[in-house]
Formats: structure tokens, C-alpha cells, sequence
């Protein structure tokens, strides 16, 4: 395989498993900016070690092993006494994150799509609560709209979402057939 061809491969993969990556590893130590600071050090790991990968084999159980030694490093610099997840238990929370990842790729991708056909204001309204956590409230607020208003507009976005996802999935699943 070429340089470029290899750095292409690794950048597929890499965006693939981020999202799952960022899950586990959120899961496994206490702060959400612990997780994304051993996210870096995890790509940075993965892109170094990535000669070493197999490309037949999975993608992110490999890099879930890279992360399980991230987070263990991690907890020895803490200098913790202790660890909430060891062994079984971590590699549990591991087989977890890949198979939520393949189950959610096809709703991953639908939701996307779907993400792409709201409107401005919509996608504004949703990152505001998910992205940043922001409540109702606080939404209302930066938007000068009612609560109310923003309680509504937020069920109508998800039932959008909703419904548009399970369209396409039932759509793609079909196409399978």
C-alpha cells in the first residue's frame, strides 16, 4: 500500500471509530475533558502504530487496545489508588463500543442525511441542547423565543429526525434485499 493510499485508509478508519473512541473512553475516566485530551493522545498513538495494523482485521478493536493503554497510562500519571475499570470489566465496555458501533453505522449514516435536510435554525436548536447541554431555558434565551416555544420546536426536530432515519434505514434495508 502507498503513503497515500495508507494515510487515506487510516483517515476513513480514524472517522469511522472517533465518535465510538470518544464514547469509551468518556465511560472510562472521570472528567469529558480527560476523554478528549486521551482522544489525541489516542489518534497520535494510532497514526504512529498504524504500519502495525492488520487492514483484514476490524479497525476499532484495534484501536479500542490502543485506548485501553492510554487510559491506563492515564490513571498511573492521576497516580490514583483507584481504577473503576480493570481488566474484564474495561475489555466488557470495549466489546460494547464495537458492537454498538456496526449496529449504528447504517443509522449513523441516515442520520446524517437527515441532519443535512434541517434547516439552519434547526441544527442551531439542537446543537445548542446536545452540543453544548444548554436546557430549554437557556435555549430560549440566546434565541429569544419562549420556552415553550423551544420545548415544542425541540420534540418536532427529534420526531423529524426521527422519522426521516427509519425512512431511509427501511429504505437502505430493502435495497439490500
Amino acid at each position: 500500500m502507498s503513503a497515500a493510499s495508507s494515510r487515506a485508509f487510516l483517515a476513513r478508519n480514524w472517522g469511522t471509530v472517533q465518535a465510538s473512541l470518544l464514547a469509551f473512553l468518556t465511560a472510562s475516566v472521570p472528567q469529558f475533558s480527560d476523554a478528549e485530551d486521551l482522544l489525541q493522545e489516542v489518534a497520535v498513538e494510532v497514526a504512529e502504530r498504524f504500519d502495525d495494523y492488520d487492514p483484514s482485521r476490524p479497525f476499532l478493536p484495534w484501536a479500542l487496545w490502543i485506548a485501553k493503554i492510554k487510559i491506563a497510562e492515564f490513571y498511573r500519571k492521576q497516580q490514583r489508588r483507584q481504577v473503576v475499570l480493570v481488566g474484564d470489566s474495561m475489555d466488557a465496555l470495549a466489546e460494547a463500543c464495537v458492537k454498538i458501533h456496526e449496529g449504528l453505522s447504517d443509522e449513523q449514516v441516515a442520520i446524517e442525511k437527515c441532519l443535512d435536510k434541517l434547516t439552519d435554525r434547526s441544527r442551531e436548536m439542537l446543537n445548542l441542547r446536545y452540543a453544548d447541554g444548554m436546557s430549554s431555558a437557556e435555549i430560549s434565551a440566546r434565541l429569544g423565543m419562549s420556552v415553550q416555544y423551544v420545548r415544542v420546536a425541540l420534540t418536532r426536530i427529534r420526531s423529524t429526525l426521527t422519522e426521516c432515519a427509519q425512512a431511509a434505514v427501511t429504505t437502505q434495508s430493502a435495497l439490500e434485499a
